[in-house]
């Protein structure tokens, strides 16, 4: 598990991560986002072309090739399942996005590398990432990496034998107790699962390519966006419970994308619980994903400054509202879906008695979406640790904290039917018992307008001093009179204080 309740960033972990494997992931996530927006004299992506280097010298060390393969949601490096803590979850989930997108089965690469230049080495990285953008990427990447440059490199077709080897251990690992599964209900939730993750690493993936083309002036279209969103209304029909599983995802290296993603999630949900329709959830999700995209124009000093804000600096913050609108006026689309997804991110720090920012000589009401958005955002936000505030609220203390401010911040009524869409103890909640286990909040089930049973997920410490999954229990309902559930619950925490992300545990 992490040592801090917060993760550090991309480059921090290399310096403190001490498995080889990761470290090599690592550093071909940072070769591709540095490639994507530097020129090949760039310090930025020199210093990346030297550490993929380094890292990858030392696996030829042990190895006369390296393969780095992607079956059913998961890397295998050197054959074996690549294992992560907590603070890579953010980071593996949008690489194995973006190898999905691009139908890349994996990479194999051989010791010339050492040898290669620093511009063919950035010439691989932007060919991998043009791959999305072709009709069949699959052939176009194993035709251009067969030019001579690259001949320390080749694209792994779906045929290869280390790639059959992988899949046949991923159907391994879903058997339980040398027992097949079920395979009709458990391929299904399996396969739902899958989806969503994909989706949300889809999703921040198309938020970071709209924020580096603004950053670089240059507009951006919403289809991938698009896509994404219909895909998260599809799964919300069907399971709202996968999709917040997943917002309990907090990643530091990627905040402000990770966290839009969630409140999109949330508004989605709380959006089909009080019956909008689907072209309604379909603008509500695309203003939540954008009600920060104005943030990539406050200045990083500002936006990741780990002490309290000067005054100064908090009204450029406040600022960031009314860029997000600048920044909508900017994309691709028509003028009409301009104007339906900007007024929720322009409404979402005003606050339901209009006390908020930016400040306007207004008297009208906000909008649903503003109002829903302005929930989804606190909720998500006091739910995460920063780096101006290295802890972070436990979710049902997060809701306790939001009532006492209905009315004034909150739409009463809609506050009141987010709390009840997600539980007293909200899905991702450490819960510890009185007995001295501790378990994760993983679902509730049960029927519509009555008391549903609460499901946990028992974690159980390894011998390594890591948490494993353990057994889900149901606590059934909670009792009316006693205010309790079938197995006592001592208290409650954020699941920093255990070092451990959620999602790694319910999805």
């Amino acid at each position: 598990m992490s040592t801090s309740p917060t993760t550090p960033s991309s480059p921090d972990l290399l310096q403190t991560e001490t498995s080889l494997e990761l470290r090599f992931l690592l550093a071909l996530h940072m070769l591709i986002n540095s490639a994507r927006i530097h020129q090949d004299n760039n310090r930025v992506l020199l210093s990346s072309v030297e550490q993929f280097v380094a890292i990858i010298g030392e696996l030829f060390e042990e190895e006369d090739e390296v393969s780095l393969l992607a079956s059913a949601g998961r890397f295998y490096l050197r054959q074996e399942k690549l294992q992560y803590r907590a603070n890579m979850a953010g980071i593996v989930g949008t690489m194995l996005a973006f190898f999905d997108q691009r139908k890349l089965n994996g990479l194999r690469f051989f010791p010339a590398l050492e040898e290669a230049s620093a511009a063919d080495i950035a010439s691989f990285a932007r060919i991998l990432i043009k791959a999305e953008t072709v009709e069949d990427p699959e052939l176009w990447l194993e035709t251009e990496l067969k030019a001579p440059q690259f001949s320390w490199v080749e694209f792994v077709p779906a045929s290869d034998e280390s790639l059959q080897e992988v899949a046949a251990d991923a159907k391994r690992s879903e058997q339980k107790g040398g027992e097949q599964k079920d395979s009709s209900s458990t391929a299904k939730e399996r396969g739902k699962k899958e989806k969503a993750v994909l989706t949300y690493g889809y999703s921040v993936l198309s938020l970071q390519e709209i924020a580096q083309k603004g950053s670089a002036n240059r507009k951006s279209g919403i289809k991938k966006t698009l896509r994404m969103v219909h895909k998260m209304i599809d799964m919300v029909t069907e399971d709202s419970d996968v999709l917040l599983g997943l917002s309990t995802i907090k990643d530091y290296d990627d905040y402000t994308y990770t966290h839009s993603v969630n409140v999109a999630i949330l508004s989605l949900c709380l959006g089909q619980k009080v019956g909008l329709s689907k072209k309604s959830l379909e603008t509500l999700t695309l203003s939540a994903l954008f009600h920060d995209l104005g943030k990539i124009d406050v200045p990083k000093n500002i936006l990741n400054k780990p002490g309290k804000l000067t005054d100064v600096e908090f009204r450029e913050m406040k600022n960031h509202s009314l860029y997000s609108v600048r920044r909508i006026l900017l994309l691709k689309t028509s003028p009409q879906k301009m104007a339906e997804i900007m007024l929720g991110p322009f409404e979402h720090h005003l606050k339901y008695d209009l006390s908020g920012y930016p400040r306007t000589p207004r008297n009208k009401p906000l909008s649903l979406f503003g109002r829903i958005i302005a929930i989804a955002d606190v909720f998500d936000a006091i739910t995460a640790p920063r780096v101006y505030r290295p802890f972070a609220l436990s979710p049902d203390l997060s809701l306790s904290m939001m009532q006492e401010n209905a009315g004034k911040d909150f739409d009463p009524i809609l506050l009141k039917v987010f709390i009840n869409m997600i539980g007293v103890y909200p899905i991702g909640t450490v819960l510890t018992f009185e007995n001295g286990e501790i378990g994760l909040v993983a679902k509730y089930s049960g029927e519509e307008g009555k008391d549903k049973d609460l499901w946990v997920q028992l974690l159980i410490p390894s011998s390594e001093g890591k948490l494993m999954k353990g057994d889900l229990v149901n606590l059934g309902p909670i009792d009316p009179a006693t205010k309790t559930f079938n197995r006592p619950i001592a208290g409650s925490a954020h699941p920093s204080t255990y070092h451990i992300q959620p999602a790694e545990f319910l999805l």
